[in-house]
């Protein structure tokens, strides 16, 4: 019995354990997010790959017309060609631009062909053709109106059909003065609720064209940035571009319109330089050379960019070359949306406010892997919204992408967000975090919505999960109301006794320095210290006596050296929140380093150049009037630390200017400094003040590159030893 309890057991924890490796590792790639340092983060698996359908699934050899066809073309058309676009409609049907078969070919939401749009009977009669179409647009206006447009690429024309296949018009080319010399040869259109079109062509560099419902020209919109220099564009029309052409960005390559009328594009740099300053615009989030943007009607950049990084792929990426390629965007359901990565053949799935909600995806042959994506779209079926993903391979083929519940939990989640729904927008992220702790969004939404409840400080604990610093920022400053509206009394007193208290030091210390001036004899070291109050104030004299009246001393100026350290170790471990939202931390001997190091540099290149040039003062005095020149500096840095505390990052100019001064103030005391130490006239102790800057800079390349020497000559004695030893 005791060896059968044994048994039962070791095979339940067999179970146990391979079942968990199991649905862990069901999906044969992973789903993450990123964290505010650029790490991938795994999550749970939002979109299942359920099938993949190629065309012999899909049936649509049996709706071509094999009459007079050899066995080749009808293999060919039995399949797709170069296939180039995929869009879904409301009532499920697919639609896939076959470019290389010169056709649209249409598909019911089983996936199987129900019509081949290839020939059509324009408005006078004439029979025509598709050529080489590559996007496709389902529109719905405001007047009911719901069309199919097809770019027909080759044919430099938008052609529109009915929803039940028919032809209605043709838009070509407008006549307008602005599109003269402009090539028209659309890649992708779309429509908004107004019927508006817009159109990306490969050879606009002007930006997204704009017809009226009519097919009037109306302008262009959301011309790209050049991120060319001036001198390279210069040479470009100088010597590389005989035709006098303008030099332009990469014009976009696809673009939709959300229910709004808010229109997306995107773009493929292909240029090294535009590269360089997409990997640049990861963290920058400059909305210039982002490889997505969201235009108004106007043609403004108006995206929100509130996540860690640029809404715009992968983010762990080293060289430009790695960078996502993005080729096709689809509006999700509550304000999400999701771009198409070629390059590694993943899709990116973000908020309204441009914060990751989920990646997938990778390359491979395995089901839910690309070779070659080259397009997607939501295909919403039962409420139930698939993302269905077309690879142009041979044969090409279209995979399908179910939501899974942790999506679903996401999406409940942004519904009650947006719908102002508090209490149940918690409990949903809630249990988005019970799935994923590692959800930044969960966090926000969580700290939002008790924003939103005047739950401010549970707000802040939070958002500071997720390093939102703005709402935090927000919630803090209604506690800060609150806080101060109960305490401004005390405050105000507390205040006033603070700033009588410093007088009262001030004016014991002015008595006591004049009392000191009296005395003979060696200072003792309060007196030295306090002699500093008296020196920031009066440089000229408060030098003179420290040399001459041996007002200071080596240990004072050490004390005030080792302040500034302690000053800044404070500064270091002390901000708040808002200022240090990764709460990142230093060490005393960093401090130390960052301190003595150019004080020591400082002494060092001002004395040996100050003895070339008949400088009156010991090493010594300059390290004692270096040291109390320091003085101010760290009563400013504590009290801008004190003050990160209280005041929010959007009121970090006070921070800046009370740090700023300090410095300012301490770059005028040592400039003095050294012109009474060595008693110099002003314009010789600005030049030596000058080469000493100078110097140290010398000094640092000479340290590094000994260092640097001495590291090779290890390295090479190691090799040495190391290929002895294998001789041996």
């Amino acid at each position: 019995m005791k060896k059968l309890t044994k048994i039962l057991v070791f095979a339940l924890v067999l179970v146990m354990i391979f079942g968990t490796v199991y649905s862990s590792a069901y999906e044969p790639y992973d789903t993450y997010t990123y964290s505010i340092d650029g790490v991938p983060m795994k999550s749970p698996t939002a979109y299942s790959a359920e099938a993949v359908y190629d065309t012999i699934d899909m049936g649509i050899g049996d709706l071509v017309d094999k009459e007079g066809l050899t066995a080749a073309q009808i293999t060919k058309l039995s399949g797709f060609n170069l296939p180039s676009d995929i869009v879904s409609d409301d009532l499920g049907n697919v639609y896939v631009a076959d470019k290389g078969n010169n056709r649209v070919v249409v598909l019911d939401k089983y996936f199987k062909a129900k019509k081949l749009i290839n020939t059509y009977v324009d408005d006078t009669g004439v029979p025509r053709s598709l050529k080489e179409p590559t996007g496709i647009f389902i529109s719905n206006t405001v007047s009911g109106e719901s069309h199919i447009y097809v770019c027909d690429t080759g044919n430099a024309q938008i052609v529109v059909f009915t929803r039940d296949f028919e032809y209605v018009r043709t838009i070509q080319k407008p006549k307008a003065t602005l599109l003269k010399d402009v090539p028209f040869d659309p890649q992708h259109v779309a429509v908004d609720l107004y019927g508006r079109i817009f159109i990306t062509s490969t050879s606009c560099y002007e930006g997204v064209i704009v017809l009226s419902a009519e097919g009037e020209f109306t302008g262009f919109i959301g011309a790209q940035t050049v991120s060319k220099s001036f001198i390279d564009i210069l040479w470009d029309r100088l010597f590389k571009n005989e035709g006098g052409e303008k030099t332009y960005a990469d014009p976009y390559n696809n673009i939709t319109v959300d229910e709004n009328g808010f229109v997306y594009v995107t773009t493929e740099y292909k240029d090294g330089e535009e590269r360089q300053a997409q990997l640049a615009t990861l963290e920058s989030k400059t909305p210039g050379t982002s490889p997505v943007k969201k235009l108004n009607s106007a043609g403004q950049e108006i995206m929100k960019r509130n996540g860690f990084f640029d809404p715009s792929g992968e983010v762990a990426v080293l060289r430009p070359t790695d960078l996502s390629v993005i080729v096709d965007v689809a509006i999700g359901p509550e304000g999400s949306w999701t771009i198409l990565d070629k390059q590694h053949s993943r899709l990116f799935t973000y908020d309204d406010n441009g914060n990751l909600l989920f990646a997938f995806g990778d390359k491979g042959d395995q089901m839910g892997h690309g070779k070659d994506f080259v397009g997607m779209t939501y295909h919403v079926v039962d409420d139930t919204w698939y993302i269905l993903a077309l690879d142009n391979t041979s044969p090409a083929r279209i995979t399908v992408f179910t939501p899974t519940p942790y999506h679903a939990t996401i999406m409940k989640a942004l519904h009650n967000k947006n719908n102002h729904n508090h209490e149940a927008s918690i409990e949903y992220w809630q249990e988005v975090l019970t799935k994923n702790n590692n959800f930044d969004l969960a966090y926000i939404g969580i700290g939002k919505a008790l924003y939103n409840q005047g739950k401010y400080k549970e707000a802040m604990d939070m958002l500071s999960n997720a390093y939102e610093v703005d709402n935090y920022a927000k919630a803090f400053n209604e506690l800060r109301k609150a806080f101060i509206s109960k305490w401004l009394l005390p405050m105000a007193i507390g205040i006033i006794v603070l700033l009588v208290l410093v007088f009262k030091f001030l004016g014991y210390a002015k008595r006591k320095n004049k009392a000191v001036t009296l005395k003979p004899g060696r200072k003792t070291y309060w007196e030295e210290l306090i002699f500093a109050f008296h020196l920031v104030f009066h440089p000229f004299d408060g030098f003179w006596d420290l040399k001459h009246e041996k007002r200071g001393s080596v240990r004072g100026a050490l004390t005030f050296i080792g302040l500034t350290i302690l000053a800044f170790f404070y500064q270091a471990v002390g901000q708040g929140y808002t200022f240090n939202p990764k709460q990142d931390y230093s060490t005393i001997m960093l401090q130390v380093g960052a301190v003595l190091v150019p004080v020591i540099l400082w002494c060092v290149s001002n004395w040996c150049l100050t003895t070339l040039f008949d400088g009156e003062g010991s090493f010594k005095d300059v390290v004692v009037a270096t040291g109390y020149s320091l003085a101010p500096l760290p009563l400013f840095v504590i009290l801008s630390t004190i003050l990160t505390n209280v005041i929010t990052s959007t009121e970090g100019s006070m921070v800046n200017l009370l740090v700023s001064i300090g410095y300012i103030w301490v770059a005028l005391l040592l400039f003095f400094g050294m012109l009474v130490t060595h008693d110099y006239a002003l314009n010789k102790n600005f030049v030596t003040t000058l080469g000493t800057i100078l110097a140290m800079a010398v000094i640092m390349f000479i340290i590094i590159l000994f260092f640097s020497l001495i590291v090779k000559m290890v390295t090479f004695i190691i090799a040495i030893v190391s290929e002895v030893a294998d001789r041996i």
